[in-house]
């Protein structure tokens, strides 16, 4: 990683993180059960990375990550990731996708356009005024990110299958999905260049094809799991570019938008590009934050945990 990067992650070592089970369905043959991740008062550092069932989220309105899994996967063989960002300071909401999950009997890769219509579903449910998470979510700071199936799933929330209450949008080695559609909203790519199952093509496709502010971090060298919090090369140049990101987009912090660039680079192991973000119109975000209302995000510390 970056030495900036680096000394940033070693002064903090981010929230402890509780976890709470939901059991959504959209019509009886999509079970949607949903596992979300989220901070909770205390240090992980304290807890040694230990989830707590059940612990009160911390006070104040937090920002949503929409996560999606591969196929083949689900959210628990993924907590590395998930975690991580709940330890960053946002609530992570992951549902297990009805066919294109670990262990499905009938498992599915054409349902993904479906997958996106799930995702929305979900949040709108994570938002019910009797969902016990509601009062800790900002409705105003939500975003998705997605890898492989997940990814596409993603790509979707923003082309064919549009949320427009999505800020933000992080696709790891995802496919093209459609038509970007709606008003701009920052996305980010991440992609292995030696991915032997999504083609890096594809993501750089998906990449030229949006018309938004947009950036594109390659992992020289990164196979499918590269960036996922998987000890891979790139792994830190991949996790602080999240961060950074998602503080920029979701937090209205224009210095993390400014850091992107340091700290996504790494000669012989990242590039790092984008359009619009460093432009005179992105020194103010598409959103109107309440940062003044919520706890701020944090960096975890960034180290390699295997995620499945």
């Amino acid at each position: 990683m970056t030495a900036a990067a680096g000394a940033q992650a070693a002064r903090i070592s981010g929230y402890a993180v509780g976890v709470r089970h939901f059991n959504f369905a959209r019509g009886k043959d999509r079970p949607l059960p949903t596992t979300v991740w989220y901070p909770t008062r205390g240090s992980a550092q304290r807890t040694r990375g230990q989830v707590q069932g059940g612990a009160e989220p911390l006070s104040g309105k937090l920002p949503l990550i929409l996560w999606s899994h591969g196929f083949y996967s689900n959210p628990q063989m993924q907590e590395g990731m998930t975690k991580f960002l709940a330890e960053a300071g946002y609530v992570v909401v992951a549902p297990a996708y009805p066919f294109t999950k670990k262990d499905t009997p009938k498992f599915n890769k054409l349902d993904v356009p479906n997958q996106s219509l799930d995702a929305s579903f979900v949040i709108t449910q994570m938002l019910q005024p009797d969902n016990p998470m509601a009062d800790s979510i900002d409705p105003e700071r939500m975003a998705a990110i997605g890898h492989s199936g997940g990814g596409t799933t993603t790509d979707g929330l923003f082309t064919v299958h549009r949320d427009p209450r999505l800020k933000a949008g992080v696709i790891f080695a995802g496919r093209p999905a459609g038509k970007y559609q709606g008003s701009p909203v920052p996305l980010l790519f991440i992609h292995g260049d030696k991915d032997p199952v999504v083609a890096y093509e594809q993501g750089r496709t998906s990449y030229g094809a949006d018309p938004w502010p947009k950036a594109f971090l390659t992992i020289i060298g990164g196979e499918h799991g590269a960036g996922t919090n998987d000890p891979e090369r790139g792994h830190h140049q991949a996790m602080a570019t999240v961060l950074n990101f998602l503080a920029w987009t979701l937090d209205g912090d224009d210095t993390a938008r400014l850091t992107l660039d340091d700290d996504a680079r790494l000669d012989g192991v990242t590039r790092f590009e984008s359009v619009g973000i460093y432009s005179s119109a992105s020194t103010t975000t598409t959103i109107a934050t309440t940062a003044t209302t919520a706890p701020a995000t944090t960096r975890p510390t960034l180290e390699p945990v295997a995620a499945g």
